[in-house]
């Protein structure tokens, strides 16, 4: 007999048989045990991954999106020639501008699932999975039409005139200084 040979089990009396039956459960619940680590390590993935959506979108997207409002779009539409270059720039504004709504409407019906995955709790949002499809769509949209329509026309109509390209510059550097620190007295 070797060790790949099948074991077939002596038949036993029925109050001894009932500690075999044991094993079965006990066996299957050791093999799933082996796969733990793999799934400690998936939520410990899936935690970080829901911390760094919240950072990413609390210090990046809702700010970027203010920079792009308050500064880039206002400098873009003041700077554009009057007529057809004006009402293109206007058109693609409004545009980006209704996506950013619908990204930020988007999120902050996500924004309590993903806080729940990032303290280890599971996703209490019923179709969690698509509405982060949904999101992440959405956004890659809106990047591809500010990257391949609005961003080349905006650096064309602000390069025109380099005190408004250095007007930009100035107004985003301001914008994000630190504020000076006042002794009180």
């Amino acid at each position: 007999m070797t060790a790949s040979d099948p074991v077939t089990p002596a038949p036993l009396h029925e109050p001894v048989e009932r500690f075999r039956g044991c094993h079965g459960t006990i066996v299957g619940g050791l093999q799933r045990l082996r796969g733990l680590p793999e799934l400690a390590e998936a939520m410990r993935q899936a935690r970080a991954t829901a911390a760094d959506t919240l950072a990413l979108f609390e210090q990046q997207v809702l700010p970027h999106h203010g920079d792009e409002e308050k500064e880039l779009f206002v400098a873009v539409s003041r700077s554009a020639a009057e007529g057809a270059e004006k009402a293109a720039v206007d058109d693609l504004v409004a545009r980006l501008v209704a996506q950013h709504r619908a990204i930020e409407g988007m999120w902050a019906a996500l924004r309590p699932a993903v806080q729940a995955v990032a303290a280890g709790k599971t996703h209490p949002l019923p179709g969690f999975e698509q509405a982060v499809a949904s999101l992440v769509q959405t956004y890659l949209e809106h990047t591809r039409l500010e990257e391949m329509a609005f961003l080349p026309l905006a650096d064309m109509i602000l390069r025109r005139n380099p005190n408004h390209m250095a007007a930009l510059d100035l107004s985003l550097h301001i914008r994000h200084a630190p504020m000076p620190r006042l002794a009180y007295m």
